[in-house]
């Protein structure tokens, strides 16, 4: 660092006055402090403590990290200090921290003061505070990020706008100096970038009928009548189709009225004019609609979607039932009150199901109580109105009589299920029908084929004195071959039972006997149990059926016994015997023990869902405080309630124990 000049002494001056000028000057302009060649402060200045809010007490004597902000790196450091002790001037900005923790901006000359030894003895600090500059620059900073960020937002709903839009600026002699179309724009013509750039391609996409009307506009718009218009056009697609555009132009003008630019916003309302002319064709056929509606043999009803169900319009095809269309519009009667009292609560239900799976159009068939007091079959061809939010606002009803087809169904049926009932009615007296009263233990079925005949089983039979068997069993598939299974399985088994207190060996003999009798891929599941009396154990085996159900008393606690086994018929008998396990459970007073097959637990509504074991004992749970005649009505009314939609294909079994 070189000397500082001599003072002139021809200035009027002598040296004390102008260092003490100067440090005046400096002291209100700059930050000023000298630290040792350690870094630790040993003066500062009235400044550096107003900006600083630390007194000079609070200083002297500490290092600058006193009002480090944690801004700078290291690295930012380790510069400054190699150059300082090198014995030259460091320049530079700093961010540091006041003592109540705010930050402020410091232009930083660090001055390297050399002792004796020509070695920094110690090092002068000036600064500058640039704290509003640097403010001041983030703004801008931030302003033009905003003003950037706006820009690429605007570009970029531009280019990718529902609507078509173009923007042209103009010359001063009228010539498209810049020419942009959206994305959206060229779509709807069909046209490229660059030829929609080109008036004369507009212009000729234009449909001919439509360029008149928007001459004349355009015109208007330079002659300076206006600064917009809109209008409705067509144009010929580059695919050769017609499409419909809202067009609106606009301009802005120079302050001479020059046009500078024109702005076009196109929107495809081709869907719009399609639903119009539609209407149009509909509101003149309306008058023929509803005499070829009136004269049809099918009613047509409409219902507002409201808890009443009003009725808004019936056709007068209703006279055939001996009805007047008005008896409905005036609330005399209702279609519910003329349903047939026996189809009203599965009509009830069933549309209650379809409502809730979001059905919009289903069928329905059911009987109509007739003026006259006769009884018709209809056909109801129901469909559901929406509106443009997606709620029901009504139902139409296409009512059909179908009494003749229902007639005719019900002859041919009756021939060709006189043998399958004749059949059923056999099987029907096959199960049991009255339990033994032996005053110990309650019991309850519920057995509903699925056709006349079924291939589901169950029994309660005398194993030995004090001890009874109980057997729910599925033979695989349906119809006579299955009914005659079952029959066979309920001779053998109870022919096995008797005098035998292991529930295995009575299984194992019944799959020998039955075994080489079974046809190629048929089977039987069972669930075979003996009760004692006295000890009130249950020593039971499950052949592949389901798991049977044990609800204890009290809390409702449900088990599962599960023991496992293979389906009888599938092995002749090492395989079986070897797989089959019996287990044990005890059964205490108020227990309920439930055994089913699986029509009951796959019973599924309209959305495939099944019952379910859980859902079953739920039911069990919820009315095992009531008679135990009166639970199986209970599981069918779920199971009614639930596959309200569905058509019933398997076989439906439910045997129910309960010690007393």
């Amino acid at each position: 660092m070189s000397d500082p000049l001599p003072l002139p002494r021809s200035s009027g001056f002598d040296d004390s006055q102008l260092l003490g000028w100067l440090r005046r000057g400096v002291d209100e302009h700059a930050i000023v402090a000298i630290t040792d060649a350690q870094g630790v402060i040993v003066f500062v200045n009235d400044l550096f403590c107003r900006v600083s809010g630390y007194t000079r007490e609070e200083l002297v004597g500490q290092t600058h990290r006193v009002v480090k902000s944690g801004l700078h790196p290291p690295e930012f450091f380790a510069e400054m200090w190699r150059t300082i002790n090198a014995g030259e001037i460091w320049h530079g900005t700093l961010c540091n921290r006041t003592k109540a923790g705010s930050p402020y901006w410091v232009e930083s000359t660090l001055v390297p003061l050399p002792g004796p030894d020509g070695r920094p003895q110690f090092h002068l600090a000036l600064r500058t505070d640039v704290t509003r500059l640097k403010r001041a620059e983030g703004s801008r900073a931030a302003a033009e990020a905003k003003a950037q960020q706006i820009s690429e937002q605007l570009r970029l709903f531009f280019d990718h706008a529902p609507i078509g839009i173009s923007w042209v600026e103009l010359g001063h002699d009228g010539s498209r100096d810049i020419y942009h179309p959206n994305q959206r724009f060229c779509e709807i013509l069909g046209l490229t970038p660059a030829e929609a750039g080109d008036a004369n391609n507009l212009r000729l996409a234009t449909h001919p009928d439509d360029r008149a009307r928007q001459d004349e506009l355009t015109a208007a718009l330079h002659r300076g009548t206006g600064n917009s218009f809109t209008m409705e056009k067509r144009y010929r697609h580059r695919a050769g189709h017609i499409v419909w555009g809202s067009l609106t132009m606009a301009v802005l003008r120079s302050p001479s009225g020059r046009i500078t630019h024109l702005f076009a916003m196109l929107e495809d309302i081709t869907a719009r004019k399609q639903t119009e002319a539609v209407l149009r064709d509909t509101l003149r056929r309306s008058e023929e609609l509803e005499h070829i509606v009136n004269r049809s043999p099918s009613v047509a009803v409409l219902w507002k979607a409201l808890p009443s169900w009003p009725v808004e319009f019936v056709s007068t095809s209703m006279r055939q039932f001996g009805y007047a269309p008005e008896d409905f519009v005036s609330r005399r009667f209702s279609f519910q009150g003329i349903t047939h009292p026996d189809d009203r609560a599965r009509v009830k239900a069933e549309m209650a199901a379809h409502a809730a799976a979001g059905h919009l159009e289903y069928n329905q068939e059911y009987r109509l109580v007739c003026a006259d007091g006769s009884a018709r079959w209809v056909d109801d061809h129901t469909v559901v109105r929406l509106d443009a939010a997606g709620q029901v606002t009504h139902h139409e009803g296409f009512i059909t009589d179908i009494t003749a087809r229902k007639m005719a169904e019900a002859r041919e049926r009756e021939r060709q299920e006189h043998d399958l009932r004749v059949a059923g009615e056999v099987q029907h007296h096959l199960r049991p029908h009255a339990f033994p009263a032996t005053g110990e233990v309650g019991i309850a079925a519920l057995a509903q084929a699925s056709t006349h005949i079924g291939g589901d089983y169950y029994d309660v039979l005398p194993v030995a004195a004090r001890q009874w068997g109980f057997v729910i069993a599925d033979v695989a598939g349906h119809g006579p071959g299955a009914a005659l299974m079952m029959a066979a399985c309920r001779a053998t088994l109870r022919q096995c039972a008797a005098g035998e207190s292991s529930a295995a060996a009575v299984v194992r003999r019944v799959n020998r006997a039955l075994h080489g009798d079974m046809p190629g891929g048929m089977f039987i599941t069972m669930f075979y149990g003996i009760f004692d009396l006295d000890t009130h154990r249950l020593r039971y085996v499950r052949a592949g059926h389901e798991a049977a159900l044990l609800l204890r008393a009290g809390g409702g606690h449900v088990e599962l016994l599960k023991a496992g086994g293979l389906a009888l018929g599938l092995d002749a008998g090492p395989i079986f015997d070897a797989e089959l396990q019996e287990g044990e459970a005890e059964l205490r007073s108020g227990d309920l023990l439930a055994l089913y097959t699986d029509g009951i637990t796959e019973a599924a509504d309209a959305a495939e869902t099944e019952f379910g074991w859980e859902r079953l004992a739920a039911v069990l749970r919820l009315h095992r405080d009531g008679p135990i005649e009166e639970l199986p009505a209970a599981v069918d009314r779920a199971l009614g309630q639930f596959a309200a939609l569905t058509t019933r294909t398997d076989d439906r079994t439910l045997l129910l124990v309960r010690p007393r």
